[in-house]
């Protein structure tokens, strides 16, 4: 095996503890709670929400041109540089300007990370030869992801009981860390498909570079279909994912309580992330396709009409995970390396679109109203939208 094949089987080991790391994140069960704490309402968190979605819709593509054109190591170093420069803000932020930073450079670390991660371990295992197994190794990435997502959770809500900033302060220590620990993979070869393709380090090159992905999109239309199809889905259930929180605060749920419920649902959607390959060999893509959006939109009802709601809860993180799973092997069997973390970027720009509208809409309806009426509106759009892409499916050659 030659020097550079081994860096690559490195990265996929690398990239496992990476991952772990990287979603060691103590506040992600605690920022909404936090900003509630800090008198935020749930309009204005919404808000914030927004402004996140806002700054990754208008900078995911470019961060993902970054990682093909400069390389998917420098992306993943930036994007945790970034990472520690928003938690540092959030220890020091009382208003909402400050927390509208804090929401900025998290968008903008996310975006960094978005394209360059996936696309490093799928090129790295195009190298090797071995891209039909980026299914089961993303399947296992997710359920480590998962793993990391319980201690999180666990460790979070037991330092929020006790002081917020202390569990902030640990997670810069790690993010810390984290920012060596990229600079140890090896840059996956991505010039070497048969297209010609050389990339040009220039405002010009780079202005062709998002046009050219544009461009793959634009002609493969089962891409763009799986982006627009599992991306708004995915959404749907983040945003389930994050007012939760706030709904169990304010049933009189301690932040150690709410951490339990969120890594039970990690633990769900780690087992079967890591078991979607199985699944897929008996469904098959169209049917995958067809099944697991299904399943969550009957769980989003499910979690609106009935009063436990922590079941469902845990069905949609299952649910979620391995919509995940199945579309990201999809797409990326139908690009070009040379593309490909851009093209994932604009994925996640998809994502971003549909959270600006949904997720300020169901802060200002449970504000309103309720977060019983916000649920049930919730649901009542997914099921138009699952029924919208069905037809759309039955359309396409899968």
């Amino acid at each position: 095996m030659d020097k550079l094949a081994v860096g690559m089987e490195k990265n996929i080991r690398r990239n496992y503890v990476f991952s772990f790391l990287m979603n060691l994140r103590l506040s992600g069960g605690l920022w909404m709670i936090y900003m509630a704490f800090k008198g935020m309402s749930l309009t204005q968190i919404g808000l914030l929400e927004g402004i996140f979605h806002v700054t990754s819709l208008a900078m995911e593509v470019p961060t993902g041109s970054i990682a093909d054109l400069f390389g998917r190591k420098l992306s993943r170093a930036l994007g945790r540089c970034m990472s520690l420069a928003s938690i540092l803000i959030l220890i020091a932020s009382s208003d909402f300007t400050h927390f509208l930073f804090f929401m900025v450079l998290s968008a903008l670390s996310y975006n960094l990370e978005s394209g360059s991660g996936e696309a490093l371990v799928y090129d790295s295992l195009k190298y090797l030869g071995k891209s039909e197994e980026f299914m089961r190794i993303a399947g296992k990435q997710e359920a480590i992801f998962q793993c990391s997502s319980i201690v999180a959770f666990l460790v979070g809500g037991l330092l929020g009981t006790l002081d917020y900033h202390l569990a902030f302060w640990v997670s810069a220590a790690i993010i810390t860390f984290t920012i060596g620990y990229s600079l140890l993979f090896v840059e996956p070869p991505i010039d070497s498909d048969s297209t010609g393709f050389s990339p040009k380090r220039s405002l010009k090159g780079f202005a062709r570079q998002i046009a050219d992905s544009f461009g793959v999109i634009a002609k493969t239309r089962k891409v763009a279909f799986l982006i627009l199809f599992t991306q708004t889905m995915l959404a749907f259930c983040t945003c389930i994912f994050f007012y939760m929180q706030n709904f169990w605060k304010g049933e009189g749920m301690s932040e150690f309580q709410i951490g339990v419920l969120l890594a039970i649902g990690s633990l769900a959607a780690g087992v079967t992330a890591s078991k979607v390959h199985k699944l897929q060999t008996l469904l098959r893509e169209k049917r995958m396709l067809i099944v697991l959006p299904l399943a969550a939109v009957i769980s989003i009802w499910a979690l609106a009409l009935s009063p436990f709601k922590a079941p469902f809860f845990i069905l949609i993180s299952m649910f979620e995970a391995m919509l995940f799973v199945t579309s990201s092997d999809y797409i990326n069997r139908l690009i070009p390396s040379q593309y490909r973390a851009t093209i994932i970027s604009f994925s996640s720009m998809v994502f971003s679109v549909v959270m600006i509208v949904i997720f300020p809409s169901f802060g200002k309806m449970a504000d309103t109203f309720s977060f019983g009426i916000a649920f049930i509106s919730l649901a009542a759009v997914g099921s138009f939208l699952y029924g919208l892409n069905m037809r759309v499916l039955a359309k396409l050659e899968m």
